[in-house]
């Protein structure tokens, strides 16, 4: 298998990840991973990549980072109500 068929497969495992109402963080970052190493493996080629795939696995770098900037933004907004409601827990109780 070529490198940029296995970075469209890893690719795709991470769409599937991401696609899910909870993602598994672990498995998320084993595929990051696996993708940092196979985008060096290509940089390391001695031919660059045929145009047309290398420009498709971009665009899907472009969608793969705005999902996982969604996720990240609704992950700290969830953790940010999550700390104001305890705050107001707390604040509650001292007046009991």
């Amino acid at each position: 298998m070529s490198f940029l068929a296995e970075l469209q497969h890893i690719d795709e495992q991470l769409l599937t990840v991401l696609g899910h109402e909870v993602v598994d963080l672990d498995e998320m970052a084993r595929l990051l991973n696996e993708r940092k190493e196979c985008l060096a493996e290509i940089t390391n080629l001695p031919e660059k990549p045929e145009q047309v795939a290398w420009s498709a696995a971009m665009q899907r770098t472009k969608y793969l980072m705005s999902l996982i900037k969604n996720h990240r933004d609704s992950t700290a907004a969830q953790a940010s109500h999550l700390i104001k409601g305890r705050k107001s827990v707390q604040l509650y109780k001292k007046f009991e």
